[in-house]
């Protein structure tokens, strides 16, 4: 199922709101961003910020 831009971006800022990041919440972040067409810039621009918070996720354990 395809969501808009808009949406992904409430689901995303929902996701990491002041909250710890867990594997659970990079699973679901990963949802969201598959979520989107695959032209969207939005996309794009979460897919680079999922990978930056995958490599401080690593690195803090």
């Amino acid at each position: 199922m395809k969501i808009s831009e808009q949406h992904a971006m409430q689901l995303w800022h929902q996701l990491f709101r002041g909250q710890r990041i867990t594997t659970l919440t990079l699973r679901e972040a990963a949802a969201v961003i598959e979520s989107l067409p695959e032209d969207s810039p939005v996309r794009l621009r979460l897919s680079a910020e999922l990978d930056e918070l995958r490599v401080k996720a690593v690195t803090r354990e």
